[in-house]
């Protein structure tokens, strides 16, 4: 995702187009990650460019057993790993990786049956990392 900006001699950069919630978290989680890969001397990868290296694969997504994990009502169990660029990027967002990892699960895929206490956690924490979201980002096209 690239957000143009725009500049007038003197005047500060501001974004050229105002972002979505979900966009606003895709772009900081993907300068992240992207800063994460690019700080282990990895390529960060793009669509439409060479698919990834299985070296990229495991800086961005872990490797070994994933560390946390939920078990759903009909017995499916989802994993995440804690070790890599995107585990990072959700610690540096959200905040608690694990509280996270249990709340987007269940709500994702729960919708409205997702446990209150888990669909309260959503919320607060995903406004949380709106606002870190928002200062990297603007932090980010200062720094350009």
């Amino acid at each position: 995702m690239l957000v143009a900006l725009v500049t007038g001699c003197g005047a500060p950069r501001e974004p050229a187009v105002s972002l979505t919630p979900d966009d606003t978290l895709k772009a900081a989680q993907l300068l992240l990650t992207d800063r994460c890969l690019t700080d282990r001397g990895l390529t960060p990868p793009r669509p439409g460019g060479p698919p990834p290296s299985s070296r990229v694969d495991s800086a961005l997504f872990g490797t070994g057993r994933p560390e946390l994990s939920v078990k759903l009502p009909g017995g499916l169990v989802v994993a995440h790993h804690t070790d890599g660029c995107l585990a990072q990027a959700e610690r540096r967002l959200y905040g608690d990786q694990r509280r996270w990892f249990r709340a987007v699960t269940l709500v994702n895929n729960l919708k409205s049956r997702a446990p209150d206490g888990d669909r309260a956690a959503y919320r607060e924490m995903r406004t949380h990392a709106l606002t870190e979201a928002r200062g990297l980002l603007s932090a980010a096209a200062h720094h350009r």
